[in-house]
């Protein structure tokens, strides 16, 4: 595993004027539209030219056809010159392409989100929930003949990282440590005081690694107790139909902002982050939360578990709080700390956005994979 070093990036601008990166998205995540928008920045500050190929459902996206041309998969996409590929997430198709790139010389790039924990598999499995297990463990089958022909690995967080060497560094030794990247969205949404943060939220997948029903267990108390707190759900994922048949959920709809269903546009997703005092990561398991750097992107404080790689970003008390998933009046404690000191976690989580998660914080570490 390769230590973090800074990079000469005069040097490397020299060499790479003329490079062309191929940002490659063969599965369609609404999420990876930030990550694909920051890389493509992040690789043009370093002097290369970029090109996105990706499945036809990123067209609906118009934020990466304003900064590099789209190239929609297909056999023609190899017939390009590229000096590097980046594949930014699991895909049946990855490993054709990336063979085909390969042999006319192509360097591939592998981001590497979810490296599987050598753990057994019941616990795997019961932390992750049923689906989201036989997801994963497909998804490392698929991923370790990416890691196998992979020049450069890059992984999200020092704990990705250490589940990595103990599992997979056989398939691939070169390794790095990149956080997600974001460009800051927030410069398009206003964060000042005229955006009323009002909801606690839950952003992202429903499902049972990201403890949706502990979510709905502690918005269920906060309504039989009148804690007088409102709430967001946002999600791709359609809402449970057992979550509006809950007579106590039923009864407090007022109080619920429901956003479910369908793909969410960028901006949409991004008043969401702005509109809230907090947003929940008191995940079951997670090697690097997507929804973290955005929350701080926004301003927005977390409460978050002790697991994977919470514990290297969030600060107790300062971008954020900790707390067991089922510790009901723990939540409510963090809650009542964001609403109290939101100004003050406000600036503290956009400081940790800036210097982690933002492209220009990280040029130095995608220079040192390039080279």
């Amino acid at each position: 595993m390769h230590s973090r070093l800074s990079g000469n990036r005069s040097d490397q601008n020299t060499t790479a004027t003329k490079a062309r990166v191929a940002l490659i998205s063969l599965r369609f995540r609404p999420a990876f539209v930030s990550h694909l928008v920051a890389f493509a920045k992040a690789f043009q500050e370093l002097g290369l030219e970029v090109e996105f190929i990706v499945d036809l459902a990123y067209e609906r996206f118009p934020d990466l056809k304003i900064i590099a041309p789209i190239t929609p998969y297909s056999s023609l996409a190899t017939a390009n010159d590229y000096t590097y590929a980046l594949f930014a997430n699991v895909s049946l198709r990855n490993q054709r392409l990336a063979r085909q790139l390969k042999h006319g010389g192509t360097r591939i790039l592998y981001l590497y989100h979810e490296p599987r924990h050598p753990s057994s598999t019941l616990a795997f499995f019961r932390d992750a929930g049923f689906y989201s297990g036989i997801f994963g463990s497909l998804a490392h089958v698929v991923s370790v003949s990416m890691l196998k022909l992979a020049d450069r690995v890059i992984l999200p967080s020092k704990h990705a990282a250490a589940v990595y060497r103990q599992r997979d560094v056989r398939h691939n030794s070169a390794a790095f440590c990149v956080p997600l990247l974001f460009d800051d969205e927030a410069r398009a949404v206003s964060t000042d005081k005229a955006v009323s943060r009002k909801y606690f939220s839950y952003v992202g997948a429903i499902c049972h690694s990201h403890g949706f029903d502990h979510f709905l267990g502690f918005m269920r108390e906060s309504f039989i107790k009148r804690w007088n707190i409102e709430f967001l759900i946002a999600s791709h994922h359609s809402l449970p139909p057992s979550v509006l048949r809950d007579p106590v959920i039923a009864a407090n709809l007022d109080k619920i902002k429901v956003r479910c269903g369908r793909p969410l546009q960028n901006e949409e997703i991004n008043r969401y982050y702005a509109e809230s005092f907090g947003i929940w990561n008191v995940y079951r398991t997670s090697m690097q939360s997507g929804v973290l750097p955005k929350a701080f992107m926004f301003g927005t404080p977390v409460v978050a578990s002790e697991t994977g790689s919470f514990t290297e970003f969030v600060r107790d008390r300062v971008n954020g709080r900790f707390a067991l998933p089922a510790d009901v009046e723990g939540i409510r404690a963090a809650v009542d700390d964001f609403r109290e000191r939101t100004d003050t976690y406000a600036a503290n989580c956009r400081t940790t956005f800036l210097e982690t998660f933002f492209y220009k914080a990280n040029l130095s570490e995608l220079e040192r994979v390039l080279k």
